[in-house]
This record gives C-alpha cells, structure tokens and sequence, in this order.
C-alpha cells in the first residue's frame, strides 16, 4: 500500500520528527524488565514536569478518549450527579462517558465558538451542591475554544469539588499549571503538542483525585487506576504497554523539558498571534471567541465550502488541513500548530490556505 505523502497541520495528530521516528524503530524491550522500567519512571517524571505537578501520573496504551474513559471510571460511581461544562464535541464527549457509567449529568452549555464564563460556573455549582465532579476540556478541539483552567480550578477548590480537565489539544501549546491551578485530574495523550504517534494517553491525579479513586464504585477493569498504582510501584504498566511509543515519548519529554515550559508556551503562544493575525488581515473572523494557541479556526466566507478549501490544500500543496466537525463541516477550517513548528512554517502554510480560499472563492463568484 502506497501511503499518502502529505505534512499534517490537524488537530492532531502532527507530523512526527525523524529523531522521534528512529526511536521508534530502535527495537523491543521486555515490559516486565528493569530497562523498560527505567524508562517508564522517565516518562512519568517528564509528565509530572511537563504538567506541573507532583500528583501520581499513569500512562496508558490508548487514545485521548481512552484517558477520558478512565478519568470517568475511577473518579465516580453509579447514580452520582456531576457537572460537565461543554463548548464543543469534547465537551460533549465528557457527557457521553459520563452517561455511559451511569452518572445523572448536569451540563452547563456554551454555543460552539463560546467558552464557559468562570462565573457562570460558580453560579450552577453553588445551585448543584450534589455535583462533586466538574468535568470539562482545556482546549476544545472542535472549535479552538481555550477555557480559562485557572479560574474554573480556584471556584472548585473554593467550593471543594473535583476539577477534571481534557488537555490532550491544549497540553504544551495553551498554559497549564496543575497544582498551582487547583486542577484535579489532567488527561493527555501523545499525538498533539508531543509529537509522538498515537496510541498512548495519560491521567495525572491530585491527591485529593487519587483518594476519590479508592472510594469510586464504577465498573472497571482496563482502566482501573488502583492495579495501575501497584504496577507503577515496580516501575511497571498494569498492561502490555505501547513500548516504542513510550520510547518516543520518552525523547519528547526530554527535549520539551530542557526547553521549558515557559518557552514552549511562549513559542506556541507567538504563532498563535501570527496565525490569528494573518486570518484577521484577511478578512476572516476567527471562529473561538478565546482562542487556544494549538490550532486557528476561521469561519469561510458566504458562500465559500471550506471541504473545498482543505481538498485543494491537500492536493495541489500536500499539506492537509482539517474541516469542521458535525454542523461545522464547510463552515470552519482548522490549522494546527501544535508540536514543534515554527512561525515561518505556519506562514508558509497559511499562504497554501489564502491561495485556495482565493480559488473557492472565485468559484463561487461565477
């Protein structure tokens, strides 16, 4: 099978480097030997790094969603109420997790583009003094909505509630401070601001998160955090692990955390303005009302189909952008910039994506 040969500027996943590739061909360990348990000590220090905290960190051999499933499984039980704060298909997907194991959900809701107001949040959890859990996303994927973490941790810390947040778009391009940000529960995965390939993903708890965990009576089994903790005692997975990735990932904390998170946020955060910048100068309106720095939505212009804009991106420049997810499709058009790119890249790519917006729109004129 011939793949095809394009650079990725999706949500994610992103384009690996070549030293993270040659990682991953470097060959097999055995998961139950003390080299392999070296490295997965390296791994969890360079998360705990990475997202600030001291909190117990377990990495799993899933997807995002995977670490969603696994936050919800070990932090509730049945019957419980909860609060999901939705502004997006993620958001959403909180709900959905959530409903699945039996939880009574009380979603506090934002139109697609909106993000949740920190006091909006206060008001319904001071109205909901059942709902322990507080369960929403950094950035939001679907629409580029960046969520204002730092309040929404204070207000449930203040009103002693559990903050759980999807970080796997935001982590590394939008600023996270876990312990200083009274956040509870972080999941992450490798595909995004890591540049790793998928396939492994990552929950990191606070203590008062990790506590919950022993109390929690959802079933679980794959993603049960308490043999997760015996394991992690010897060094060890509960499971088989994604050990190239891992390997991979391993390399990615390294380089990230010699960086700095101060710079890494701060690099992401000045191509993120150049990226907004540009689209304005357009004419453009940006689609988030607060934006995260790991991608750029836009709203296409009356008449304009962004499935055609992303298409002659792909085709004629080998660059592959992303569409609108759901209702947003043609509507919107997402560019990553998550991971290791650079301004002049992202320049680069947003000129492939002016030069096919002029051709849509050009159709669309005749």
């Amino acid at each position: 099978m011939v793949r095809p040969k394009y650079k990725l500027y999706t949500p994610g996943p992103v384009d690996v480097p070549q030293e993270f590739l040659k990682e991953l061909a470097s060959g097999l360990v055995y998961h139950r030997e003390a080299s392999f348990a070296a490295i997965y000590e390296s791994v969890r220090s360079g998360l705990q790094k990475m997202m600030l905290t001291k909190g117990e960190v377990h990495v799993l051999t899933a997807s995002g969603t995977g670490a969603m499933e696994a936050a919800v499984s070990n932090l509730i039980s049945p019957d419980e109420k909860v609060l999901v704060a939705t502004a997006g298909r993620f958001g959403e997907r909180w709900r959905e997790i959530n409903l699945r194991f039996g939880a009574f959900v009380d979603e506090l809701s934002r139109p697609y583009g909106e993000s949740i107001p920190p006091e909006e949040l206060e008001r319904r959890l001071l109205a909901n003094d059942s709902a322990r859990c507080v369960f929403t996303t950094l950035t939001e994927t679907s629409t580029g909505v960046l969520h204002d973490v730092r309040a929404f941790g204070e207000i449930c810390h203040r009103l002693n509630r559990i903050l759980v947040v999807d970080a796997v778009a935001g982590l590394g391009a939008d600023e996270l401070r876990m312990d200083d940000w009274h956040v509870d529960v972080v999941v992450g995965g490798s595909q995004k601001g890591l540049a790793v390939p998928p396939g492994v993903s990552f929950v990191a708890l606070s203590q008062r998160a990790a506590e919950r965990v022993d109390r929690a009576r959802a079933p679980r089994y794959y993603f049960d955090l308490r043999i997760a903790r015996r394991y992690a005692a010897k060094g060890q997975t509960s499971w088989t692990p994604a050990i190239s990735i891992i390997y991979a990932l391993d390399l990615s904390l390294k380089r990230l955390n010699r960086t700095g998170m101060q710079k890494y946020w701060k690099a992401h955060r000045e191509i993120g303005d150049l990226m907004r910048a540009k689209a304005t100068a357009l004419g453009l309106e940006l689609f988030p009302k607060r934006a995260s720095n790991s991608l750029t939505v836009m709203k296409m212009p009356q008449g304009v189909d962004g499935v055609k804009v992303v298409d002659i991106c792909k085709k004629r420049d080998k660059i592959l952008l992303a569409n609108g997810q759901g209702d947003m499709r043609g509507k919107i058009v997402r560019i990553g910039h998550m991971g290791p790119v650079t301004k002049v890249e992202m320049a680069k790519v947003f000129g492939c994506f002016q030069r096919a917006l002029k051709q849509v729109r050009g159709r669309a004129k005749k």
